[in-house]
């Protein structure tokens, strides 16, 4: 027979003691085995009843808690939050192609309703995400274009602004305020888009601390030194607010206010656009009026606006508005506010509401005899920025069950102005303003960071006025002037 191995002798007693035929502790092992797998034998009987139940108990034990406790502390989410900008658009394909031509933009996939229209689509502009859809007011989703503007403004850090810039504008993009180096390190500058948003595009040039970032912004903001003092910041005849009308016809317009309203001609000129510059004074309140003449060169588009006229007697001024030419929109009548008052339209689209209050004096304490009369989409919106850029303060408003607000007064400075919510033929009309404040280069600072668009930096003019102007997210242009310096035949 042959020898066996002590290695199989080793298996065998393994064998044995794990299924309980042998045991190593007690040594009843195959005596005729190697003397030499005794021990191992041994190790095998100890391990053969490990783990021990109360081990084991306690184990699961732990580990049902650790998992429990895993669970509610730090579960691993789906999805990772983030933020994306969401825009509406009325045309939400032609964005998207305008988008990709002007930005670069990558589409990511869109979903189309029935009717054409989209409902939800993705790009990705230089790494971010920005989502889009049509117009669907039913559900909230108005477009810039339909609201008149929007608050929103995104910002796009890119390689080469200037060279974004330029590709931009020939796809259809404005530039509403010019590339330039800024204060804070960046180049950066402004595009209108087609669909009502703002797009600030930037290459950072500079690391600036914020200490540096504070220093550059109050040297900027602060006006030059003047060598003349006991200068009123406001010229003599003027007040804080002067609206400034533009006509295609500027003298027509000019003939009409004197003729209806017995204005007061203070200077007339021809500009270096070659359009006419006027300032009537009514009452008073004074106007400022720009436009064509004939054989001028002037290119400009109209600005016409609404105004509220008291008169000592506005029968006869409503006669004489229809004599020099204008269309009536109301015949006078009391109104149950305590006024009587009517209204036309003259020859260059700007509405009068022509009045004489019910009392003691043909207007109510304390109101001058223009008041200019804005009639916006939603007057809340404009409210809020007058307040943040000018420091407005409203005196009072009138809202009806539905929410639409009819009337409020706004006064900004010495000036009063009204704004009722449009409806029927009386709709947004951007108007011009002449803003005159002790700090112009504050107000404008001021002006954009309440969401105003720059038109031209704060600058010493040659008829004696430091000005800049913005324009308002609403289209309002506002030209922020300090007066410090009597010019003979000023603008002012």
């Amino acid at each position: 027979m042959a020898k066996i191995s002590v290695y199989d002798q080793l298996d065998a007693a393994v064998q044995a003691v794990v299924t309980g035929l042998g045991d190593a502790k007690a040594g009843t092992a195959d005596p005729k085995g190697d003397a030499r797998t005794l021990p191992l034998m041994r190790v095998a009987a100890e391990l053969r009843d490990l783990p021990r139940e109360s081990f084991k108990a306690r184990l699961k034990s732990d580990l049902r808690r650790s998992a429990s406790m895993a669970t509610l502390a730090a579960p691993v989410p789906a999805i990772r939050a983030a933020a994306a900008a969401y825009l509406t658009v009325k045309n939400a394909a032609r964005a998207i192609e305008f988008y990709k031509r002007a930005f670069g933009a990558i589409e990511k996939g869109r979903f189309t309703m029935p009717s054409g229209e989209i409902g939800h689509a993705e790009i990705e502009i230089g790494g971010s995400t920005i989502m889009l859809s049509d117009e669907f007011p039913e559900y909230g989703g108005v477009s810039p274009e339909t609201l008149g503007g929007s608050p929103m403004r995104m910002h796009l850090y890119v390689d080469d602004v200037d060279a974004f810039a330029e590709r931009a504008v020939a796809e259809g993009a404005k530039i509403a305020r010019p590339i330039a180096d800024q204060f804070y390190g960046d180049r950066s500058g402004h595009l209108a888009d087609p669909f009502g948003y703002t797009w600030i595009v930037a290459t950072h040039k500079e690391m600036v601390s914020l200490e540096e970032i504070q220093k550059r912004f109050t040297a900027m903001a602060a006006p030059p030194e003047r060598k003349q003092t006991g200068v009123s910041p406001v010229p003599k005849g003027y007040h804080t607010v002067t609206t400034y009308l533009v006509a295609r016809d500027a003298d027509g317009l000019i003939d009409f206010i004197t003729s209806t309203f017995g204005a007061e001609e203070k200077f007339r000129s021809v500009g270096s656009a070659g359009g006419r510059h006027a300032e009537l004074q009514v009452g008073d309140s004074m106007l400022m009026i720009g436009g064509g003449i004939p054989g001028g060169s002037w290119k400009g588009e109209p600005l016409p606006s609404a105004f509220h006229v008291y008169v000592p007697d506005c029968d006869a001024v409503y006669r004489r508005a229809l004599a020099a030419g204008a269309t009536s929109i109301t015949a006078p009548k009391d109104q149950e506010y305590g006024e009587r008052s009517g209204s036309v339209k003259d020859p260059a689209g700007n509405f009068w509401y022509i009045a004489t209050y019910k009392g003691e004096n043909y207007k109510w304490a304390g109101a001058p005899d223009v008041q200019p009369y804005l009639h916006p989409l939603r007057a809340e919106p404009v409210v809020h920025f007058l307040k943040r850029a000018f420091g407005a303060q409203e005196m009072g408003r009138y809202t009806a069950p539905d929410g639409v607000v009819h009337h409020t007064t706004i006064k900004i400075g010495d000036s009063f102005m009204e704004m009722g919510e449009a409806q029927g033929i009386y709709q947004p009309m951007p108007t011009m303003f002449y803003l005159y404040v002790p700090n112009c280069d504050e107000l404008y600072h001021r002006a954009l960071a309440a969401g105003a668009t720059s038109i031209s930096a704060p600058a010493d003019q040659s008829y004696g006025d430091r000005s800049g102007a913005v324009k308002d997210v609403f289209g309002n242009q506002w030209y922020i002037a300090t007066h410090f310096k009597d010019v003979e035949n000023s603008l002012s």
